[in-house]
């Protein structure tokens, strides 16, 4: 990410508050229903629901971000709910998460072909959990499409495809309301001894 990018998310989050009522995404919460906590990743985390969400569930948390901004918001949604998640303004371009440690990785609304996929498969332990979810098929077509560029729009069935590695435990796409997306939970296999 350029440092352009970074300031353009600081500015977005310049005047953002903590959310009133701590909401995660319905596909992270639906996914992990029966699943006890462990150790957790969220890339790009923005605003921090979803990573304060999974701490106030018992879960650690580390949760990434390139806007220090939306990282200070994070933190008081955090403080407000009584949880300390690790929260680390990074560049997801150069970040390099911790290797074989993380048992739930999650990414929603980002998306880096190129990049990504790599470093999540490296950061989930064995047995390790996928949560993603970002824009798909038909987003461009929405009249309340606000993406500029359609690289950041996952093609027919493209997400499972960049983690040929991992597990697929579910696969959909979905139009919500408010966007049209690609969901994926993957598992990180567990060698055969």
């Amino acid at each position: 990410m350029s440092e352009k990018d970074r300031h353009r998310w600081d500015q977005k989050y310049d005047q953002a508050q903590p959310a009133e009522t701590l909401r995660a995404d319905d596909w992270l919460v639906d996914t992990l229903k029966n699943t006890p906590p462990g150790r957790s990743l969220e890339l790009a985390c923005g605003l921090g629901e979803n990573a304060v969400w999974l701490a106030t569930r018992g879960w650690q948390v580390d949760g990434v971000d390139v806007s220090a901004r939306g990282l200070s918001v994070a933190s008081r949604l955090a403080a407000r709910h009584g949880v300390t998640p690790r929260l680390i303004t990074a560049d997801l371009d150069h970040f390099v998460p911790l290797q074989n440690v993380y048992d739930l990785v999650v990414v929603f609304r980002f998306l880096d072909r190129g990049r990504l996929p790599g470093p999540i498969t490296e950061a989930l332990a064995p047995g390790g959990l996928l949560i993603y979810e970002t824009f798909g098929p038909g987003q461009c077509d929405r009249h309340d499409n606000h993406l500029k560029n359609p690289a950041f729009v996952l093609a027919t069935g493209e997400l499972p495809d960049l983690f040929p590695n991992l597990e697929i435990v579910r696969y959909e796409e979905a139009v919500l309301p408010d966007r049209s997306v690609s969901r994926l939970v993957a598992r990180h296999p567990v060698p055969v001894e």
